[in-house]
Protein backbone atom coordinates (compact mmCIF):
# COMPACT_ATOMS: atom_id res chain seq x y z
CA UNK A 1 0.00 0.00 0.00
CA UNK A 2 2.54 2.33 1.06
CA UNK A 3 4.02 2.37 -2.85
CA UNK A 4 1.36 5.07 -3.37
CA UNK A 5 3.76 7.24 -1.99
CA UNK A 6 7.47 8.09 -1.77
CA UNK A 7 9.64 8.24 1.29
CA UNK A 8 9.91 12.05 0.83
CA UNK A 9 5.72 11.75 0.80
CA UNK A 10 5.47 9.97 3.32
CA UNK A 11 8.01 12.37 5.65
CA UNK A 12 5.70 15.17 4.80
CA UNK A 13 2.63 13.26 5.69
CA UNK A 14 4.45 12.90 9.51
CA UNK A 15 5.43 16.45 9.32
CA UNK A 16 2.04 17.60 8.10
CA UNK A 17 0.20 15.05 11.26
CA UNK A 18 2.68 16.77 13.97
CA UNK A 19 1.23 20.10 13.08
CA UNK A 20 -1.74 19.16 13.17
CA UNK A 21 -1.47 17.34 16.21
CA UNK A 22 -0.10 20.08 17.67
CA UNK A 23 -2.65 22.35 16.57
CA UNK A 24 -4.92 20.26 18.45
CA UNK A 25 -3.24 20.00 21.73
CA UNK A 26 -2.96 23.85 21.95
CA UNK A 27 -6.99 23.91 21.31
CA UNK A 28 -6.89 20.83 24.21
CA UNK A 29 -4.70 22.78 26.52
CA UNK A 30 -7.22 25.32 26.08
CA UNK A 31 -10.25 23.38 26.79
CA UNK A 32 -9.00 21.48 29.56
CA UNK A 33 -7.36 24.44 31.50
CA UNK A 34 -3.90 22.56 31.30
CA UNK A 35 -0.95 21.69 28.81
CA UNK A 36 -1.46 19.16 26.99
CA UNK A 37 1.24 17.00 24.79
CA UNK A 38 0.40 15.26 22.14
CA UNK A 39 2.91 13.37 20.01
CA UNK A 40 2.90 12.03 16.67
CA UNK A 41 5.56 8.58 16.78
CA UNK A 42 4.46 6.75 13.65
CA UNK A 43 2.50 7.29 10.54
CA UNK A 44 1.49 4.18 8.32
CA UNK A 45 -0.52 3.71 5.09
CA UNK A 46 -1.73 -0.03 5.30
CA UNK A 47 -4.56 -2.35 3.74
CA UNK A 48 -7.44 -2.77 5.68
CA UNK A 49 -5.83 -6.70 6.31
CA UNK A 50 -3.35 -5.28 8.16
CA UNK A 51 -4.96 -2.51 10.13
CA UNK A 52 -7.09 -5.00 11.40
CA UNK A 53 -4.07 -7.00 12.27
CA UNK A 54 -2.68 -3.91 13.92
CA UNK A 55 -5.19 -3.53 16.07
CA UNK A 56 -5.90 -6.76 17.17
CA UNK A 57 -2.13 -6.52 18.51
CA UNK A 58 -1.87 -3.27 19.97
CA UNK A 59 -5.61 -2.71 20.92
CA UNK A 60 -7.49 -4.40 23.73
CA UNK A 61 -11.22 -6.18 22.16
CA UNK A 62 -13.47 -3.36 23.21
CA UNK A 63 -13.05 -0.26 21.72
CA UNK A 64 -13.93 3.38 21.97
CA UNK A 65 -13.54 6.63 19.95
CA UNK A 66 -15.32 9.08 17.33
CA UNK A 67 -15.80 8.59 13.83
CA UNK A 68 -16.52 11.14 10.95
CA UNK A 69 -16.73 11.33 7.49
CA UNK A 70 -15.01 13.75 5.20
CA UNK A 71 -14.81 14.69 1.26
CA UNK A 72 -12.89 17.07 -0.72
CA UNK A 73 -9.03 16.14 -2.38
CA UNK A 74 -9.44 13.30 -0.21
CA UNK A 75 -12.27 10.99 0.43
CA UNK A 76 -12.98 8.81 3.47
CA UNK A 77 -13.73 8.82 7.34
CA UNK A 78 -11.64 9.21 10.10
CA UNK A 79 -11.46 7.82 13.71
CA UNK A 80 -10.33 8.57 16.66
CA UNK A 81 -9.47 5.17 18.59
CA UNK A 82 -8.84 4.38 22.46
CA UNK A 83 -9.27 1.15 24.44
CA UNK A 84 -13.05 1.51 25.79
CA UNK A 85 -11.56 0.98 29.49
CA UNK A 86 -9.35 3.92 29.37
CA UNK A 87 -11.84 6.46 27.59
CA UNK A 88 -14.25 6.75 30.93
CA UNK A 89 -10.55 8.07 31.63
CA UNK A 90 -9.81 10.41 29.04
CA UNK A 91 -13.36 11.90 29.75
CA UNK A 92 -12.25 12.65 33.36
CA UNK A 93 -8.83 14.69 31.89
CA UNK A 94 -11.29 16.74 30.34
CA UNK A 95 -14.11 17.10 31.83
CA UNK A 96 -12.00 17.20 35.77
CA UNK A 97 -12.10 15.46 38.83
CA UNK A 98 -15.24 16.72 40.53
CA UNK A 99 -17.73 15.10 38.98
CA UNK A 100 -18.89 11.21 40.06
CA UNK A 101 -18.68 8.61 38.30
CA UNK A 102 -22.34 8.53 36.80
CA UNK A 103 -21.98 11.91 35.58
CA UNK A 104 -18.45 11.55 34.12
CA UNK A 105 -20.37 7.89 32.16
CA UNK A 106 -23.03 10.64 31.38
CA UNK A 107 -20.99 12.95 29.65
CA UNK A 108 -18.66 10.38 27.62
CA UNK A 109 -20.46 10.13 24.71
CA UNK A 110 -20.39 14.18 24.02
CA UNK A 111 -16.73 14.53 25.09
CA UNK A 112 -15.12 12.00 23.37
CA UNK A 113 -16.91 13.57 20.14
CA UNK A 114 -15.85 16.98 21.01
CA UNK A 115 -12.32 15.54 21.52
CA UNK A 116 -12.59 13.38 18.29
CA UNK A 117 -13.87 16.57 16.27
CA UNK A 118 -10.75 19.01 17.79
CA UNK A 119 -7.92 16.26 17.11
CA UNK A 120 -9.69 15.14 13.52
CA UNK A 121 -10.35 18.34 12.42
CA UNK A 122 -7.31 19.90 13.04
CA UNK A 123 -5.54 17.02 11.28
CA UNK A 124 -7.71 16.66 8.55
CA UNK A 125 -7.46 21.28 8.25
CA UNK A 126 -4.18 20.94 8.45
CA UNK A 127 -3.47 18.48 5.80
CA UNK A 128 -5.80 20.51 2.95
CA UNK A 129 -4.40 24.12 4.13
CA UNK A 130 -0.79 23.07 3.66
CA UNK A 131 -1.52 21.21 0.52
CA UNK A 132 -4.21 23.96 -0.51
CA UNK A 133 -7.01 21.78 -1.39
CA UNK A 134 -10.33 21.91 0.49
CA UNK A 135 -12.01 18.90 2.90
CA UNK A 136 -15.30 19.32 4.49
CA UNK A 137 -16.27 17.13 7.63
CA UNK A 138 -19.43 15.62 8.73
CA UNK A 139 -20.54 16.08 12.57
CA UNK A 140 -18.63 13.31 14.80
CA UNK A 141 -20.11 10.06 15.64
CA UNK A 142 -19.29 8.26 19.39
CA UNK A 143 -18.86 4.65 19.04
CA UNK A 144 -17.85 1.60 21.13
CA UNK A 145 -16.99 -1.99 20.18
CA UNK A 146 -14.86 -4.40 18.76
CA UNK A 147 -12.07 -3.94 16.40
CA UNK A 148 -13.76 -5.50 13.52
CA UNK A 149 -17.24 -3.56 13.91
CA UNK A 150 -15.32 -0.28 14.04
CA UNK A 151 -13.17 -1.22 10.36
CA UNK A 152 -16.95 -2.06 9.22
CA UNK A 153 -18.38 0.95 10.22
CA UNK A 154 -15.63 2.90 8.68
CA UNK A 155 -15.23 1.29 5.26
CA UNK A 156 -17.36 1.07 2.94
CA UNK A 157 -15.30 -1.23 0.69
CA UNK A 158 -12.26 -3.44 1.11
CA UNK A 159 -9.58 -1.79 -1.03
CA UNK A 160 -9.62 1.42 1.05
CA UNK A 161 -6.25 2.28 2.12
CA UNK A 162 -6.07 3.02 6.21
CA UNK A 163 -3.62 5.93 6.98
CA UNK A 164 -3.08 4.72 10.55
CA UNK A 165 -1.48 6.98 13.34
CA UNK A 166 -0.53 6.28 16.91
CA UNK A 167 -0.82 9.17 19.09
CA UNK A 168 0.38 9.48 22.79
CA UNK A 169 -1.42 11.76 25.03
CA UNK A 170 0.67 12.87 28.11
CA UNK A 171 -1.71 15.25 31.13
CA UNK A 172 -0.85 16.00 34.24
CA UNK A 173 1.52 13.18 34.69
CA UNK A 174 -0.97 10.58 32.74
CA UNK A 175 -0.55 8.80 29.53
CA UNK A 176 -2.71 8.04 27.32
CA UNK A 177 -2.05 6.38 23.90
CA UNK A 178 -4.70 5.78 21.22
CA UNK A 179 -4.73 5.83 17.14
CA UNK A 180 -5.66 7.92 14.95
CA UNK A 181 -7.04 6.44 11.70
CA UNK A 182 -7.79 7.91 8.30
CA UNK A 183 -9.94 5.21 5.93
CA UNK A 184 -8.98 6.52 2.56
CA UNK A 185 -11.13 5.82 -0.36
CA UNK A 186 -8.33 4.18 -3.35
CA UNK A 187 -9.85 6.69 -5.94
CA UNK A 188 -9.36 9.72 -4.05
CA UNK A 189 -5.90 8.75 -2.88
CA UNK A 190 -4.70 9.55 -6.25
CA UNK A 191 -5.75 12.74 -5.67
CA UNK A 192 -3.67 12.88 -1.98
CA UNK A 193 -0.28 11.67 -3.89
CA UNK A 194 -0.52 14.46 -6.48
CA UNK A 195 -1.21 17.19 -3.97
CA UNK A 196 2.05 16.26 -1.65
CA UNK A 197 3.98 15.60 -4.96
CA UNK A 198 3.14 19.51 -5.92
CA UNK A 199 3.90 21.16 -2.12
CA UNK A 200 7.39 18.96 -2.76
CA UNK A 201 7.69 20.53 -5.95
CA UNK A 202 7.07 23.82 -4.20
CA UNK A 203 9.56 23.27 -1.61
CA UNK A 204 12.39 22.05 -3.72
CA UNK A 205 11.95 24.69 -6.37
CA UNK A 206 11.14 22.81 -9.01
Amino acid sequence: MSQLFSTDEQETVVELMNIGVGRAASALSRLVQDEVLLSVPKVDFVDMQTAQSTFNQLLPTALAGVTQAFDGFINGKAALIFPEERSLELVRIVVGNEMSATEISELEQDTLAELGNILLNSCLATLANILHREIHTALPEAYSGNCNEMLQLLCESDDSMVMLVQIDFSLRQRALQGYLAFIIDLRSAQGFHQALSEYLDKLTGQ
